[in-house]
């Protein structure tokens, strides 16, 4: 008997290993994609949350003498201590005329000031979000985090939530408008932070608390 002796695989099952390795690899990648979404989505949350308790602490100070310079507000954020971990940086949305602090999924920009009015001083506080990337995603996920119970109640309760983006504006919640419903996220993000907008904005509004 002719004794046959083999050695290797044939070409089939060569392309055959390959294509489960590619399927296997493009599986790992995928999820390890999504777990880093998540760990940033995580880190932005973290970061709004202690943002807005210190704004709560801090508008309990005498700041009426706060620098309003528009070009440093990210930095005089810093350095007030309303923003910790803030790493002051030029806008990626290309505006040179203020800086904003990096964020995991964008970027953020404090719009803090002080003006004064008949009945004494009043400050502005408006904080943006704003996401670069998985921008529809990213505003569902974020806006889904129940923010009235996050915010601090006594400055919840005077304040608005906006979305905006390059296809318009949106305001999603005001205190004079009842509740933060959550079931209008989705059909919200998808119209304005969806296909053909650059960015999107999630913005806490705290325009003319008085203090």
């Amino acid at each position: 008997m002719k004794r046959i002796n083999e050695f290797g695989r044939s070409m089939v099952e060569m392309l055959g290993v390959l294509a489960i390795i590619g399927v296997i690899s493009a599986g790992g990648l995928a999820g390890y994609s999504k777990a880093m979404y998540m760990y940033k989505m995580h880190q932005t949350v973290s970061f709004v949350s202690d943002a807005l308790i210190n704004y709560s602490l801090f508008i309990q100070q005498d700041i009426k003498n706060y620098p309003n310079n528009r070009t440093k507000m990210a930095e005089n954020a810093f350095k007030s201590k309303l923003l910790l971990e803030c790493v002051p940086q030029d806008s990626a949305l290309g505006d040179e005329s203020y800086q904003v602090c990096k964020a995991p999924l964008g970027e953020f920009y404090p719009r803090f000031f002080t003006s004064t009015g008949s009945e004494g001083y009043y400050h502005t506080y408006m904080f943006y979000v704003t996401f670069l990337r998985n921008r529809q995603q990213a505003c569902v996920d974020f806006l889904s985090k129940n923010w009235d119970r996050v915010v601090p109640e006594k400055i919840w309760r005077k304040g608005k939530l906006w979305l905006i983006s390059n296809q318009g504006e949106l305001v999603l919640y005001s205190s004079a408008g009842g509740s933060f419903k959550l079931s209008n996220v989705g059909e919200n993000c998808e119209a304005l932070c969806g296909e053909g907008n650059s960015f999107c904005s999630v913005v806490f509004d705290f325009t003319g608390v008085k203090y």
